[in-house]
This record gives C-alpha cells, structure tokens and sequence, in this order.
C-alpha cells in the first residue's frame, strides 16, 4: 500500500461520516425546491405557458449533465478536487438559492413578470452550477471511496436523505396549503437554502489526499483529442453513452407530471408536495436494496432495474384514469433516480482507465445533456400539439429503448474486470 493509499484509509471513517452528513443534508434541502415539483408549480403561478415549465425542466435536466466534458481537463489537472468542489460550489449551488429565495419574498407578489425571470435564471444557475462541479465530485468520491462499499455508501447517505426528505415533502405540503402565494414558495425556497449551506459546511470537512502532479508537459496537451479514440475503440462504453442518451430523451416527460396532474384534475396546490412526499419515499426504499445490490451483482443491473421503472411511470401517466396513478408515475420516476444516483455515476470508474476517469466522467454526462437541453421542449411541443398522454408515451417508449440497449448491449465492466 503506498503513502496515498495508507492516507485514504487512514481519512475513511471521518470521511464516510462527514460525506454521509452533507449528502444526507443535501437531499433534505432538495425536497423544499424540487425542479419536479415545487420550482413547477411555482413557475406555472407566474406563468400559464407551458413552455416556461418547459424551460425549467430544460435546465434541471441538463444542467448536471452539459458542463461536465467541458470541466473534465480542469479537474484532472486540479490535485485535491475538493478545492473545486467546496471553493467554486459554494457560488455555483448554493449563492443561487439564496437569491431564489429573496425574489419570492420581495418580487413574486407584485412583480410576477420579474419573480418568473429571476427563477428561470437562478433554476439555470443552479442546475449548470452543480454541473460545473460535478465531475470533481465523482472524481473526490471515487478516490475517497473504495469501490467495495461506494454502492452502500452512497444508497444509505440517499436513503436517510430521502427519509428527511420525506419528512420535508410534509412540511412542503403544509406551507403550499397553510400560507398564500408567494409567501408559501419563499418559506420553502428559503429552508431548501438553509440546508444547502448546512450540506456545504460538512463537504468543507472532506480529507482529500493530492494527486500525483501531472507529467511535465501533458498539461498543455489537448485533452480532447482522446474522445474518436474512446468511442471508436470501448465499444462496450459507447453502448453504455446510447442507453444514457435513450434515458435522457425519456426524461421529457418528467417536469410536466405535477402540472398535468394538478391542471387536468382541478387538484389544490397542497397535492405538488404529496407527489413530491411519493417521489422521495420511493427512493428511499430503492437506495438501500439498489446499493445493496450494486456492491453484490454490478451497478448494470440497477441501471435496467431503473429504465424498467422509468417506463412503467409514464405508462401510468399515460393510461391514469384517476389523479391516484399518478403516485404510481412519482414512485416509478424515485427508482429512476435512484438507480441513476447509485449506479449512473459510480460505474463510469469501472469503464475508465485512471488516467482518464475525468474524460469518461465528462463523456458519459455531457453527450447525454445534449439530449436533455432539448428535450423538455421537445415534450412540451408534443403535450401543445397531441396532448399530456401522448409526451407520456414517447417517454416511456424512449425508457424502454434505454433497458433493451443496457439488457442486451451493455456488458457488465466489473465482470470484464474480473475475467
């Protein structure tokens, strides 16, 4: 075992404990500023355009993805990715939210015009800021981490985080009915920050050892002239990018669930913070058996145990007779993202070679959010012209798509590690 590693073993508990801290905070404060749900439905009180909550959904789907090949040199130069992590995070998602925040107190009341442009941009600032920072975070937790337990760790730090969440999706449900618009949104956009910030001082106490420093030279090389190479020769991970890129253009259908729901049934605003109590509870049972699960059979096989939900969700949206189907539809979308938390960026490592961990991390993000920048208003051009149902049946047609390509073309990398 050479210094670095004794290093990481010597940091691991205190660093299991303050990375199952920040991320179990994180999740929290996601509950009270759901892209889904409540953002929705605070964007359609501004707005009665469907392609406002198109444009949200845009963001919140692609935000994370997009910036990741582009920042993918940047971290693997930077020895000690906390730096990036806590240093450029803390502008980049949490700033954003305080901002939020201020204009559903000061301007969402009687500057409806001015409350819905600063939502759109601070929901823009947020979502492209997490994915600003996103492949440095992969990278610390994947160095911090041993492959052997990163499925359970990051399925119970998800999983507690979705009981608080759960618990938050209450306390989102009572604010909505309990005060008037906007005082409601702007209590809850305010604890979403509260615990952002709180997530953020636990990260700050992350032990991180440095990188080796890169080769003389290789700095200046250009990073990007390896991508032809990787996907004309990993064929394996090249199947893996077409699933990802299915699974995104599936995801179109996700920002209008709340809205249609609420809209087509006449529902009080109260119900956006039930769907939200499903969606969190759902995950928080798939957290535990799809961490469970990837440490023991491969985190392939929880990627197609989400797809399978991913199309069940939008079949019932699709079919619902009644506003009940529509918790099945959120339950489905929590196994989604699950799936995607637990296994959709931890399995990237095993496809990698070291030296290019950054460059996989970005690929398998960014060639996916192209996908999602268009495809939420992609689907609120099919939900104008042939309806809710329809955009509900070419997602799940799209999800399913995405588990024939991880059944029957994706093998298994750990397996191929392992042969």
């Amino acid at each position: 075992m050479n210094g670095r590693e004794d290093e990481i073993r010597r940091h691991l508990r205190h660093n299991l404990v303050v990375n199952f801290l920040e991320g179990a905070a994180f999740w929290v404060g996601m509950a009270f500023y759901s892209f889904q749900t409540v953002l929705a439905l605070y964007v359609s009180r501004l707005s009665d355009s469907p392609f406002a909550v198109g444009l949200l959904a845009a963001v919140g789907s692609s935000g994370w993805l997009l910036p990741q090949l582009f920042t993918a040199k940047w971290t693997q130069h930077t020895p000690v990715k906390k730096h990036i992590v806590v240093r450029v995070g803390f502008f980049s998602e949490r700033v954003p939210l305080i901002v939020l925040a201020l204009s559903a107190w000061f301007l969402a009341d009687k500057h409806p015009r001015a409350a819905l442009a600063v939502a759109l941009i601070t929901a823009t600032w947020l979502a492209y800021g997490s994915g600003l920072i996103a492949v440095a975070w992969q990278s610390m937790i994947t160095k911090i981490i041993p492959q052997d337990i990163r499925g359970r760790f990051l399925g119970l730090t998800s999983a507690v985080g979705m009981a608080g969440g759960t618990l938050a999706a209450g306390a989102v449900t009572y604010i909505l009915n309990a005060y008037p618009f906007p005082k409601n949104f702007a209590i809850t956009f305010s604890l979403g920050a509260f615990f952002s910030l709180l997530s953020w001082s636990f990260l700050a106490l992350t032990r991180e050892p440095a990188d080796p420093p890169v080769p003389d030279g290789e700095e200046n090389k250009p990073f990007w002239r390896h991508v032809p190479r990787i996907l004309r020769e990993d064929r394996n991970f090249l199947y893996f990018l077409v699933a990802r890129i299915l699974g995104g253009l599936a995801a179109m259908g996700n920002g209008f669930l709340a809205v249609y729901a609420i809209q087509h049934w006449n529902l009080p605003d109260g119900k956006a913070g039930v769907f939200n109590g499903v969606y969190t509870a759902a995950q928080l049972g798939a957290y535990v058996f799809f961490g469970v699960l990837a440490d023991r059979r491969g985190h392939k096989q929880v990627l197609e145990w989400g797809m399978i939900a991913g199309t069940g969700a939008f079949l019932s949206a699709a079919l619902a007779p009644s506003p009940t189907w529509i918790y099945l539809s959120f339950a489905g979308l929590g196994l989604v993202q699950a799936a995607y938390v637990v296994s959709g960026m931890m399995i990237v490592p095993e496809f990698a070679p070291p030296e290019y961990l950054s460059l996989y991390f970005g690929l398998s993000s960014t060639l996916p959010g192209l996908v999602s920048v268009v495809s939420p208003m992609l689907g609120a051009t099919i939900a104008n012209v042939a309806g809710y149902p329809t955009l509900f049946l070419v997602s799940a047609a799209a999800s399913a798509g995405a588990w024939l390509v991880y059944a029957w073309r994706v093998q298994d990398p750990r397996k191929g590690e392992q042969d």
